[in-house]
């Protein structure tokens, strides 16, 4: 066996993509841990305040605990709530329909709140059109 062969048979029988790829060095992974903790808690706040994008965050902490930890990586793969809209990203780059209609409803709710207590129009209006063109985006996948 040649060495193409040899390459492309490690290639076929690796691990797939989706497998974690934790790095080496230990203050990049505590950089990536950091990272991930930080967007697992701007998801769960997302929760709770309209127009913060919750699903949005949950894929970034996926993608950097898959980089800092393989412990926190399969926490959020096994994880009951999430773990469902990671899979379905994965398998298919689609968001479920059910997020898309949970971040619909609240980014039209923050729109609303944004444009009746925000005085500032150079504010409200950019922040809509950002929210506008998440949920296009988000809707297209």
């Amino acid at each position: 066996m040649d060495h193409t062969e040899n390459k492309l048979n490690m290639e076929l029988t690796s691990s797939p993509p989706s497998e974690s790829k934790v790095a080496r060095s230990i203050w990049w992974r505590m950089l990536f841990i950091c990272l991930a903790w930080l967007c697992i808690a701007l998801g769960v706040i997302g929760i709770f305040i309209p127009g913060l994008p919750t699903v949005d965050f949950i894929l970034l902490a996926v993608f950097f605990a898959a980089r800092g930890s393989e412990k926190l990586h399969q926490w959020l793969l096994n994880h009951r709530f999430i773990g469902p809209i990671i899979k379905e990203w994965r398998e298919n780059r689609r968001i479920p329909k059910k997020a898309k209609y949970m971040s619909t409803i609240s980014m039209s709710i923050a729109a609303g709140v944004m444009i009746w207590t925000i005085p500032h129009p150079w504010f409200v209006y950019p922040a809509i059109a950002c929210m506008f063109m998440v949920l296009i985006w988000m809707w297209r996948k």
